[in-house]
This record gives C-alpha cells, structure tokens and sequence, in this order.
C-alpha cells in the first residue's frame, strides 16, 4: 500500500508533466494515482483536462462526470465538461453545464460570459 506522500508525489509527477504539455505522461501518472485512490478529485480533474488537450472530449466528459461525482460543487470541472460538450457541438449540454456552475459561483464574470455568449 502506498502511503499518501507517495499518492502525492506521483499526482506531481503527472502535474508537471501536465504543465509542460506532455499529456501522455501526465495522463500514465494519473492513472497511477487513481489506481491507488480512486477518489483523487485532483487526479481525475487534471486527467480529464490531459484528455481534452490531446483532443479527446468523450474521455474527458467521462473524467470530469466522475470529477462532479465526487465533489457536485466542483465548478472547474462543470466548466471543463462544459467546454468538452462544447467542442463535440453539443450546445445544450455545454449550457447546462456552464448554468450550473454559473448558479453555485453567480458573481464569476468569465461564467456570466460563457451563459451570456451561448444564449445569443
């Protein structure tokens, strides 16, 4: 069993390969993590947003669904599956997605932006 510094210090390992765009491998060490804790909210967030990168929205719905799963307030991951509804031109669901995040943080000017520019 692998303790939680070890679960932390791989989620880094995939962040900073995340953060210099080498999706792949940020993608392996995030699979890592999740194989050992399956509720690894910041795992599955940062997986999705690999998956959406490497132009695989149905991967990153799937990711940022199990993301709001475990954390219904989580508002990145709504506007990120928002976003990945969005790409597959699926307006009324990107929509729902954005409404919903835009309800639980009303005063978020890039939220109000994204309701505001689909309902035109």
């Amino acid at each position: 069993m692998k303790t939680s510094d070890e679960v932390e210090a791989l989620f880094d390992e995939g962040l900073n390969s995340f953060n210099i765009d080498e999706y792949d491998e940020a993608i392996k060490k995030f699979d890592k993590v999740l194989a050992i804790d399956a509720d690894h909210p910041d795992a599955l967030y940062y997986r999705a947003l690999a998956w959406a990168n490497k132009g695989n929205p149905d991967k990153a719905i799937s990711d940022f669904t199990k993301a709001i799963e475990k954390n219904p307030h989580d508002t990145d991951a709504m506007i990120g599956r928002g976003e990945a509804w969005y790409g597959k031109g699926n307006i009324k669901r990107a929509l729902t997605d954005f409404k919903k995040a835009l309800s639980m943080d009303p005063d978020n000017p890039d939220y109000k932006k994204l309701v505001s520019d689909l309902q035109k």
